[in-house]
């Protein structure tokens, strides 16, 4: 792989990773807490407009895309001759955040599977507790990973 493909692949990845950081940004410091306001049940209602409709394509694409750019990227880095060791163990830890935060998912989105159909009021305030339990523990990783990317693309300028 070229430095050139390498450096793209680290751009990109940033970019998702900014794009993913600011959709996890959002719910947790915007919607989860209006939503805490609100009967639980209207938010299932929205969860299955809103996370089961569109967000069923936009959010995986967002965090696969993030997480397989910034493994790419990692590679490409690696195999550079003259590479900056602290580019390629930043875009390392960059990498590890978003593998993380996309492992998470697994704990989070069965709760959230779990309202395609109406429940009732018991299960749909657990799905709800589950689910922003770890989603919060996977926004973190994601939103995380952004600044950590941003680093790498600084240190990637600065060595060259």
């Amino acid at each position: 792989m070229t430095p050139d493909v390498a450096r793209d692949l680290l751009i990109l990845s940033t970019g998702f990773s900014g794009l993913l950081a600011g959709a996890s940004a959002d719910r947790y410091v915007v919607q989860v807490p209006a939503w805490r306001q609100l009967d639980v049940m209207i938010w299932a209602e929205h969860s299955r407009h809103a996370d089961l409709g569109n967000g069923r394509f936009w959010y995986p694409v967002l965090a696969f895309m993030a997480t397989a750019l910034s493994i790419a990227a990692t590679v490409g880095l690696r195999q550079q001759p003259s590479r900056a060791d602290a580019v390629v163990r930043t875009v390392y830890l960059g990498a590890l955040f978003e593998l993380v935060g996309l492992s998470l998912t697994l704990l989070a989105a069965p709760n959230l599977l779990r309202l395609r159909k109406p429940r009732d009021l018991d299960i749909t305030e657990r799905s709800f507790r589950l689910f922003h339990r770890w989603g919060l523990a996977r926004a973190v990783f994601q939103i995380s990973a952004f600044p950590i990317f941003l680093w790498a693309l600084y240190l990637l300028v600065r060595a060259s």
